[in-house]
């Protein structure tokens, strides 16, 4: 009888396993190609570089695509007491993905996530937007705990070694990787889209007219926070020197000491976790400048323009550090570049020239809804997975 008891038992525990479901999904029966993305987070990584391209594909019928988050997957692990490989079989069984995407993902089981894929003969892309091999401990103990770690660093590593094309966010990374990984096949293209259209937006000439008050931003999360401390001098000079003009933060940045004793005159917003919202909410901001600072660093030259892109979208002009990663901006034109002691000039001037601040929205709107198009983008996503299908084919 408690031979049959624990039969019956394993039977029900079978049939009530959890259904795979998808953090997102956009299937249709009219394509019969289907893209399966393992992806670290559901964070901003994922919205540029992969939700509204793979919205607007859908509508077209061009591919499917399946998206399966690291906290999707340890949640079936831990409630279902899979293994791996079950998980991993079952996933595939069910999509038949013509093509697996790795998007920043490590854990859990990144390499055993290949291995079956490379059984099964599937093509795998590895897509990533920073020098996730090489984190700063200038960026924090949260985030060198969460990415550092020698578990996580291997996987990645091991992914990187052996999918079929890695997918990498801007020229300077790409090439990072090639130098790093010379077997392999290396794509690099833009990142991150100019989204303005996500943004419902009102009329916002009082931005640009000599007015009592004035703010200045920063929009960053707290791996920056080294970044802010740099120019937090100038911005603590400017405050002391115009009495009129506010500093915000907005994102998990954390406002420096140093300005605390401006009480009123310094706000920090928290962020959203909705990327459409996180945009609206920055544009409802309405900050007269935004600023940019980057150190100068290996790590920060892999990184791409995104907080230009994002400004600009949200109607702020920008003030950025004169590295690699905005300097393919004019400037005076597009975007104010600042060496590392001349922050409180370049301030100054924008603060003054209120004519200054709107031609270089002007100009910043047309480069990168040129540039950075959703149109861009939908081509780059074509051309990777058209290149990694001639690789297998």
């Amino acid at each position: 009888m408690s031979i049959l008891n624990n039969f019956m038992s394993l039977i029900r525990k079978i049939n009530h396993r959890s259904e795979i479901s998808y953090d997102f999904s956009f299937n249709s029966d009219k394509s019969k190609r289907n893209i399966l993305i393992f992806v670290e987070n559901i964070n901003a990584t994922y919205y540029l570089s992969f939700h509204y391209v793979l919205q607007l594909l859908h509508q077209k019928d061009e591919l499917n695509f399946f998206v399966i988050s690291s906290p999707t997957i340890t949640k079936y692990l831990e409630q279902d007491n899979q293994n791996p490989e079950e998980l991993i079989s079952n996933i595939l069984t069910k999509i038949q993905p013509h093509i697996v995407i790795f998007s920043r993902y490590g854990l859990p089981f990144g390499k055993i996530f290949q291995q079956k894929c490379q059984e099964k003969k599937i093509p795998t892309i590895y897509h990533i937007d920073d020098d996730l091999l090489n984190i700063p401990l200038s960026l924090g103990k949260g985030i060198q705990k969460q990415h550092g770690s020698q578990e996580v660093i291997h996987q990645r590593e091991y992914l990187l070694k052996n999918v079929d094309l890695i997918y990498a966010s801007t020229p300077y990374l790409g090439k990072t990787l090639a130098n790093r990984f010379p077997q392999q096949k290396v794509y690099y293209g833009i990142y991150a889209p100019y989204l303005d259209f996500l943004i419902s937006k009102t009329q916002l000439d009082s931005k640009f007219q000599e007015t009592d008050t004035l703010t200045i931003g920063y929009m960053g999360s707290k791996g920056h926070q080294e970044d802010l401390k740099m120019i937090t001098p100038a911005i603590a000079q400017i405050l002391a020197d115009y009495p009129h003009i506010k500093f915000e933060t907005f994102g998990t940045i954390a406002m420096p000491d140093e300005l605390k004793s401006f009480g009123e005159r310094i706000i920090s917003h928290k962020v959203n976790v909705n990327y459409e919202q996180f945009l609206q909410t920055l544009y409802n901001l309405r900050w007269n400048i935004g600023l940019a600072p980057l150190q100068n660093t290996e790590f920060n030259n892999c990184k791409a323009p995104t907080k230009f892109i994002e400004y600009t979208s949200c109607e702020i002009p920008t003030i950025a550090s004169n590295v690699g990663v905005y300097n393919q901006f004019t400037d005076e034109q597009q975007i104010i570049l600042a060496e590392s002691d001349d922050w409180y000039s370049k301030l100054r001037l924008l603060i003054k020239n209120p004519d200054l601040r709107k031609s270089l929205l002007t100009n910043a709107k047309a480069r990168c809804s040129q540039e950075f198009s959703m149109e861009v983008l939908e081509k780059q996503i074509m051309t990777v997975i058209k290149n990694v299908n001639l690789m297998i084919n």
